[in-house]
């Protein structure tokens, strides 16, 4: 089985106009269907990987719109997430292009917008408890940005605000829990 060997797309189109031939007399054979839905979901990931890449307030309008016309967002709701979530972690001075970006991308496929948001917070609680702070920083301003963007209700800034002033099992905040809560309000 040849999973990530490169392939020139000539060869590639040689390759399946052959396939197509043969398979034209007979049925299709399951291992072209997993190969051909493996391809198409290679394509969806670079497609969505690469617009996200190149985001920026000037790009974001013509991406949506390419992005819209070119890949299937319910298909790819997952991969879109992960690489949104990815993206804010490493750059969240870029949070509030990916809010914005989600908050268009929700206006039109709101299980998109659910599935990022619910990632998010999932996320956040998960680096909350291992207490990594540059992950709930950059979370943090994610899900801040995301409520500027009207994807969350007003409770979930009180709930996320009592769990960082909360102080946890001793009941005492931390002051890096009082930092964040701080950068929190800050960006809403």
């Amino acid at each position: 089985e040849q999973m990530n060997v490169y392939i020139p797309p000539s060869k590639r189109r040689a390759m399946e106009q052959s396939q197509q031939q043969t398979n034209s007399t007979s049925t299709a054979t399951p291992t072209y269907d997993i190969a051909y839905q493996r391809e198409n979901w290679h394509t969806l990931k670079k497609t969505i990987n690469g617009t996200i890449n190149r985001l920026n307030t000037t790009t974001l309008k013509p991406l949506l719109s390419s992005l819209f016309s070119s890949a299937n967002l319910i298909r790819g709701r997952g991969i879109l997430a992960k690489t949104l979530l990815r993206a804010a972690m490493t750059s969240p001075s870029y949070s509030s292009v990916y809010a914005a970006f989600v908050a268009v991308i929700n206006t039109k496929l709101p299980e998109v917008g659910e599935l990022v948001l619910t990632r998010a917070i999932l996320a956040f609680r998960r680096s909350f408890a291992r207490k990594e702070k540059r992950q709930c920083v950059a979370l943090c301003t994610l899900l801040g940005h995301l409520f500027n963007q009207g994807l969350t209700h007003e409770l979930f800034v009180l709930q996320l605000l009592t769990i960082l002033l909360d102080g946890g099992s001793t009941g005492i905040p931390t002051d890096d829990s009082v930092e964040l809560a701080v950068a929190y309000m800050k960006i809403v």
